[in-house]
């Protein structure tokens, strides 16, 4: 396989085809992941030395709140609790299902542009909801022994560290190394085998067999291109980053000088102007990812 090569293909088919980038950016739904932090108090002591005090409308709004928790019985906040907890995993599961389509998507619409045929969303549409159970099978079989193992040994962690007053969890160290090259390795197979389903059109089992079988025989060339797109994206993904801690410079500012509100709205502004074009940035990305693991499958196929 020449790798050189295909990356050029890749980026040319993404160039070219710029629908692609739609099914990139649902890719990316199921790619990305985040969380949030916060906190409340009377004061915050500033770099001046001079006590910050919450506007009283916002005092006010946590005095409400906290007397609203107060009058809702134990009852009602399990109640809460899993409607929480239910709403946030159906989330992640409609998220996962739409990065699942989205990568698919990237598959079928490469090796439509690598055959001549039309490469249009309706016709990457079509493709792709004609395989989309398969790969949805296929990723529930290949995630399930993953995600089982990981809660047996998390929980013999916990007891392990229980046992040894959590000196036993340096034990850990190098299995939690290890587990990083074995994700790696493992999220590989995992592309081969989806790409198997929607190229070969293979059965679950069948596509199984095939991505092991591909990854076996050319572990050389795919741990470098592995190597070369998973460095690269990491290092393009920090970069569409920077823009987010750019946009909250203001408000860390305004913070500095005792008025957290000071430049709240500027930095909500260039929060709601970086949102969208990183998200269209990572959705190129991401297509041209898929793109390349698509057209390097084919390429190894087709020695075979």
């Amino acid at each position: 396989m020449d790798i050189g090569a295909v990356l050029s293909r890749a980026w040319k088919t993404v160039w070219k085809h710029k629908v692609l980038w739609i099914f990139g950016i649902l890719a990316s739904c199921g790619a990305r992941s985040g969380g949030g932090s916060g906190g409340s108090g009377n004061s915050i002591s500033t770099d001046s030395g001079q006590p910050f005090t919450p506007p009283p409308e916002l005092q006010r709004f946590f005095t409400d709140l906290e007397r609203s928790f107060r009058s809702v019985s134990e009852e009602q906040i399990v109640i809460l609790a899993i409607l929480i907890i239910g709403a946030f995993c159906l989330i992640g599961i409609i998220s996962w299902l739409v990065g699942l389509y989205g990568k698919t998507g990237v598959t079928v619409g490469a090796l439509r542009a690598e055959a001549g045929h039309e490469v249009s969303f309706r016709a990457i549409w079509r493709d792709s909801w004609g395989v989309f159970d398969r790969v949805v099978g296929l990723n529930i079989l290949l995630a399930a022994p993953v995600f089982i193992l990981a809660l047996v040994v998390g929980i013999g962690a916990v007891f392990f560290a229980a046992l040894t007053m959590g000196i036993g969890m340096l034990c850990l160290i190098p299995l939690l190394c290890l587990i990083i090259p074995l994700s790696l390795i493992y999220t590989v197979f995992t592309d081969m085998a989806n790409i198997a389903v929607v190229k070969d059109g293979l059965g679950i089992t069948a596509a199984v067999q095939r991505g092991w079988d591909v990854l076996s025989k050319n572990v050389g060339s795919i741990a470098l291109l592995a190597l070369i797109l998973i460095l690269g994206g990491l290092i393009i993904s920090l970069i569409l980053a920077i823009p987010f801690f750019l946009a909250l410079v203001p408000v860390l500012l305004g913070a500095a000088q005792g008025n957290v509100g000071q430049n709240l709205t500027l930095s909500l502004i260039c929060l709601v102007a970086v949102v969208p074009v990183t998200f269209v940035l990572g959705g190129i990305l991401h297509s041209y990812l898929q793109t390349a693991w698509t057209l390097a499958y084919a390429d190894l196929t087709a020695k075979r």
